[in-house]
């Protein structure tokens, strides 16, 4: 019989960083529920098909049960120094180390094992497993497309299980990311034209400059209660020219907003004012410089509305809070189809994303035992 330890030791052997296939995972966590011939598995895949979701459903009025929501993606681990092999599970200090243990694999091992475990005329528990939440979110994107065009019935509530302590949270940002591209529709030459107006390098260098100078003009209002608690812009990569002495053709940056409410709609507007007046003052040198910007992923922050059936169904297991987390999640994604949904799940984001991530065993173990006190419920 297949415990969760069992399963998050197989789960951890594959490689399923986002930029991979996940259809090997997927493949192993079907063939567990085809086993036991009282389940809808639900199969969504990418449009290259080479990265699918599950919805798993057991047969019968799942609609007062819960969906458990979580992704198979993770982020990668080249350039991070490992003291162990990342794709293999290691029990060392009380702590279970690999790829994925904390983010989120040891929430999905859990939940499948009681799953494909649970007895007949107990509480019934659904399962999503998405791909590429780590950038962008497609995977819970399609997915939802899926359920609304099919018209499938869901439970009226869902926990999205990123790593929380086993504390509630009830809100947390929104993301949107957005690359930045400048660009000259001409060449424009040698290095040693001393006199040279437009430099796309240089003029990105400006729209950078003004975008950091904005953190400090967003409203301080609708603050989170989490660090930072205000919305924050990030600039993660830059990318111009071909050579020290060729006048760069293009440029591009790729940033983000991690927003909350309305200050997504305040950065824009900003940002984009400025760059028309960019290319007004530039327009007296040349008329051939263009700005546009691409959304690369955009993913609504879960918001305190809509939440009393899941925070009810909690306090009867004597659990409580509304804590608010920073980081992005599918659960804004989730609470757009209707249902009444949270964060909760076991071990720490600090872990996350990090050489030797982990995940405490008295976590793992205490949000087994969380699950096994519903399904007898």
């Amino acid at each position: 019989m297949e415990n969760h330890y069992t399963i998050l030791e197989k789960l951890i052997n594959f490689d399923t960083s986002s930029f991979k296939s996940n259809l090997e995972s997927i493949n192993y966590i079907e063939s567990l529920f085809k086993q036991k011939n009282n389940f809808k598995i639900y199969k969504v895949f990418n449009s290259n098909k080479n990265k699918c979701s599950l919805l798993i459903k057991p047969y019968g009025d799942i609609k007062k049960g819960i969906l458990f929501s979580g992704h198979i993606d993770t982020v990668p681990v080249e350039g991070q120094k490992w003291s162990t092999n990342p794709f293999r599970l290691v029990n060392k200090n009380k702590k279970l180390f690999g790829r994925g243990t904390v983010d989120m694999k040891g929430f999905l091992s859990i939940v499948i094992s009681n799953m494909i475990n649970q007895k007949l005329g107990q509480f019934p528990f659904c399962l999503s497993i998405t791909h590429d939440e780590e950038t962008g979110c497609d995977g819970i994107y399609n997915l939802s497309k899926y359920v609304l065009n099919r018209k499938l019935i869901l439970p009226d509530k869902c926990i999205v299980g990123e790593p929380t302590k086993m504390k509630i949270v009830t809100a947390n940002k929104g993301a949107e990311g957005i690359d930045t591209i400048v660009e000259s529709r001409k060449n424009i030459g040698h290095s040693s034209n001393y006199n040279q107006k437009i430099n796309t390098i240089t003029l990105s260098a400006e729209l950078i400059v003004f975008l950091q100078s904005l953190q400090k003009q967003i409203p301080k209002k609708n603050l989170l209660k989490c660090k930072p608690n205000n919305t924050a812009i990030h600039i993660g990569m830059t990318k111009g020219g071909t050579a020290h002495n060729i006048i760069p053709k293009k440029t591009s940056f790729t940033w983000e907003t991690r927003h909350i409410n309305e200050d997504l709609t305040y950065v824009k507007n900003k940002f984009f004012n400025f760059q028309r007046y960019l290319k007004k003052t530039y327009g007296r040198y040349s008329s051939d410089i263009q700005i546009k910007n691409k959304i690369v992923f955009s993913v609504p922050g879960l918001k305190e509305k809509n939440q009393t059936s899941i925070i009810n169904f909690m306090k009867q297991f004597n659990i409580y809070g509304n804590h608010h987390v920073p980081f992005g999640t599918e659960a804004g994604i989730i609470q757009k189809l209707g249902l009444s949904t949270i964060i909760f799940g076991p071990g720490s984001i600090i872990q996350a994303h990090k050489p030797n991530e982990y995940i405490r065993i008295d976590q793992f173990e205490k949000f087994n035992l969380f699950l096994q006190n519903i399904l007898n419920y």
